[in-house]
């Protein structure tokens, strides 16, 4: 047998077994030596594992966590909530455009979509269900909403692109800020237009003005921690992952002086869950590391390369074929190891078509994200369930109008790069 066909039949199958996927990406690995008769080469396919990991972007993600730790346990991510409550809760349904701006706000400190769902989820769908919202719908809320995360800067699957590319992270933060502002948009659209229909819930009480100042106090100065990122990366004072030490710093910092919250107990605890995330996170990038390398082995870039170059004369037709392409592979396989398999695979076709490189990263990311939302394996889906404790039929019947709205978007920055690229063009970083 074909050792290529060999190891991704044991892909497949693994896969279908649900295997984790960084075993899954080993094995297969593996099984392309046995079946290529070349054990010697496991020797480097060990080395490519460790050279995968062995990058000073990737420290950004363990500093982004903890920063998202940070702000949970200290208590800042109430202080979010109740600042969006502050701003918008008082219209009709304003539980849910609180969800959706406190995800915009979050998204910018962690960069990660399903530390949105557990933070804010835990205390937002509770307090919607309590107002008299449907729990189905609290749950798509928070779900749809969590995906700006990984879109608005920082973010951590940008920080995976920038890895596997080469490309500027500041670019990529950039580039994703208006598509990430724009889904906030669209399920604020999509909220407006059910509430049309359905008798949504309003809080009627007044915030008391002496309440609303502390409110205003608590919790500008945790939303200040993106200004300093993107400030300071603008002005070269530190580099992207620099600049998640530095937020990580501040974090602590207020979090100390304003909420004294964690307690030594709780600091090692939080330590403990960041090592597991990040110990996960880097695992997938070695197996993910390990098959791409395989992959290239096979030239299957190439090959791919040359199947869509019949097609590069139409750079339209050629970012379709990779919109379905992520799209269709983001329903089956989680955020990090589809980047680090297919972005080295995608990036030569996307650059032959004349698709600029900040632009397809950023494409990358919002397909990925959109398939977090999609059926079957979407995990931002399975951690909203398990977090809100509601069924998953009814969780995906009310999240399928988000996710026409969100393919809608992805529709218009794919047209219009301007919408991706306006931001990085004006901070100079294309």
């Amino acid at each position: 047998m074909n050792p290529l066909v060999a190891a991704l039949i044991v892909f497949a199958v693994l896969m279908f077994l649900g295997m984790p996927i960084v075993f899954v990406m080993a094995f297969s690995s593996l099984s392309y030596c046995i079946a290529a008769g070349k054990l010697m080469f496991l020797m480097v396919v060990i080395e490519k594992m460790f050279r995968g990991m062995d990058s000073f972007v990737l420290l950004a993600i363990p500093m982004f966590i903890m920063c998202g730790e940070v702000m949970n346990r200290g208590g800042i991510t109430r202080a979010i909530v109740r600042f969006s409550d502050l701003l918008i809760g008082r219209v009709r349904g304003g539980l849910a455009y609180v969800n959706t701006l406190a995800s915009t706000f979050f998204a910018g400190i962690t960069g990660s979509a399903l530390s949105d769902i557990a933070s804010l989820g835990s205390i937002l769908i509770p307090s919607m269900e309590e107002q008299g919202f449907d729990k189905d719908f609290s749950c798509a809320v928070t779900a749809a909403t969590a995906i700006q995360g990984p879109l608005i800067p920082p973010s951590i699957p940008a920080v995976l692109v920038a890895s596997a590319t080469g490309l500027s992270t500041g670019a990529l933060f950039w580039g994703g800020a208006v598509p990430g502002v724009l889904i906030g948009l669209g399920a604020a659209a999509v909220i407006f237009v059910k509430g049309r229909f359905r008798a949504f819930p309003k809080r009627t009480e007044k915030i008391p003005l002496k309440e609303a100042v502390r409110v205003i106090v608590s919790s500008l100065l945790p939303l200040m921690t993106v200004v300093i990122i993107l400030i300071g990366m603008n002005s070269g004072i530190f580099t992207p992952t620099e600049a998640a030490a530095v937020a990580l710093a501040y974090a602590l910092l207020i979090t100390t002086l304003l909420y004294n919250r964690i307690s030594l107990k709780e600091f090692y605890g939080m330590c403990q869950n960041v090592l597991i995330q990040t110990a996960v996170i880097y695992l997938i990038i070695a197996g993910a590391t390990t098959f791409s390398y395989v992959l290239a082995i096979e030239n299957v870039p190439a090959r791919l390369s040359a199947l869509l170059g019949a097609f590069s004369d139409s750079t339209a037709l050629v970012l379709l074929l990779i919109n379905v392409i992520l799209l269709v592979w983001g329903m089956f396989m989680d955020t990090a190891p589809s980047i680090l398999v297919l972005v080295p695979i995608l990036y030569p076709v996307a650059a032959a078509a004349g698709i600029n490189p900040v632009h397809f990263g950023v494409i990358v990311v919002t397909n990925l994200m959109i398939g977090m939302l999609t059926p079957p394996f979407g995990m931002a889906l399975y951690t909203t369930q398990s977090v809100g404790k509601c069924a998953m039929v009814n969780l995906i019947r009310e999240v399928l109008p988000f996710l026409i709205v969100d393919l809608v978007i992805l529709v218009c920055i794919s047209v219009f790069p301007d919408l991706v690229l306006g931001l990085p063009r004006m901070f100079g970083f294309i």
